[in-house]
C-alpha cells in the first residue's frame, strides 16, 4: 500500500477529551504514539499524554522535522527529540524507526543512549508512483509511505543490523507481516515482539489467525517459549 494520509490526529487536547477515556476499559494495554515537528513539540505532547491510561508511549520519528526531513533520518535530531520525551514522562518508551535511514543501526543507538527502551523497526519506507494516462503522481505529495509484504525483506535487513550492532536492545518488528511464519522470521533475526499493520485492514481478524498458527508452529517445531526463537538463525558456513 502506498499511502499519503500524514499523521492525521485531532490535537493533544482534543484526544484527551475524546479518545483517552475509553482506554482504561479497553481489554489490552494501549500505547500512546507521539509525533511532532520540532523536538519541543514531541515533549510537550509526551508530558500531556502521559496523564492519561496509556502503559507506553511510542516516538514516531518518520515524521518531517520543519527542514522537510524526517527526524529518522538523522541519528543527531532522533537522540534530542527522545532526550526531550524522556525528561518528559516516566512511561516506557519505544522509538519507531525508518528503513530509509543509512545506517539503521547509528539511529538505534542513538536513541537508545537518549533514554528509548526499545525500538519498533520499522515504519513505511518512501516511495512514489505515477499514473501512466494521467501522467500525474498517484500522490498528491508525490513521494509517501510504502507498506505491506513487500517491504518485509527490507525491514528484516534493519532488524538483523540492529540486532546484531546491538544485541541488548530490544526490538519490535513490523513491516510486511501476514502470516505467523513471518512472525517467526521477524524473531529469528533478533526480535523480541512483532506488529502487524497493514494487514489489519484486509483482515481485521488476523492477529487471532496468526497467533493460532504460532501455537501449531510451536507445537510442531517442539518449542515451549516463543523466546527460543529469538536470534536462533543459523548462518551459512564456509
Amino acid at each position: 500500500m502506498l499511502n499519503g494520509i500524514g499523521i492525521q490526529n485531532p490535537g493533544i487536547s482534543e484526544w484527551l477529551a475524546t479518545h483517552a477515556t475509553s482506554i482504561p476499559s479497553m481489554p489490552t494495554q494501549v500505547w500512546g504514539s507521539v509525533v511532532a515537528h520540532e523536538p519541543e513539540g514531541f515533549a510537550f505532547v509526551a508530558s500531556e499524554m502521559s496523564g492519561s491510561a496509556v502503559a507506553a508511549i511510542e516516538v514516531n520519528l518518520s515524521c518531517p522535522n520543519l527542514d522537510g526531513m524526517p527526524f529518522a533520518l538523522d541519528a543527531g535530531l532522533s537522540a534530542a527529540v527522545v532526550e526531550g520525551v524522556r525528561s518528559a514522562t516516566d512511561l516506557p518508551i519505544g522509538v519507531k524507526l525508518s528503513p530509509d535511514a543509512r545506517p539503521i543501526s547509528a539511529v538505534a543507538r542513538a536513541v537508545a543512549e537518549a533514554g528509548a527502551d526499545w525500538v519498533v523497526v520499522a515504519n513505511t519506507a518512501m516511495g512514489a508512483a505515477i499514473d501512466p494516462h494521467t501522467r500525474r503522481p498517484v500522490l498528491s505529495g508525490v513521494v509517501g509511505g510504502y507498506s505491506g509484504e513487500a517491504i518485509r525483506p527490507i525491514t528484516m535487513r534493519c532488524v538483523l543490523e540492529i540486532a546484531d550492532a546491538l544485541p541488548a536492545l530490544p526490538i519490535v518488528a513490523c513491516g510486511g507481516v501476514a502470516h505467523a511464519d513471518h512472525v517467526v522470521e521477524y524473531l529469528l533475526a533478533g526480535a523480541s515482539a512483532v506488529a502487524i499493520g497493514t494487514a489489519h485492514l484486509a483482515r481485521p481478524r488476523i492477529a487471532t489467525r496468526i497467533t493460532k498458527d504460532l501455537v501449531r508452529y510451536g507445537r510442531k517445531h517442539h518449542i515451549s517459549d516463543i523466546g527460543e526463537l529469538k536470534g536462533a538463525f543459523i548462518p551459512w558456513t564456509t
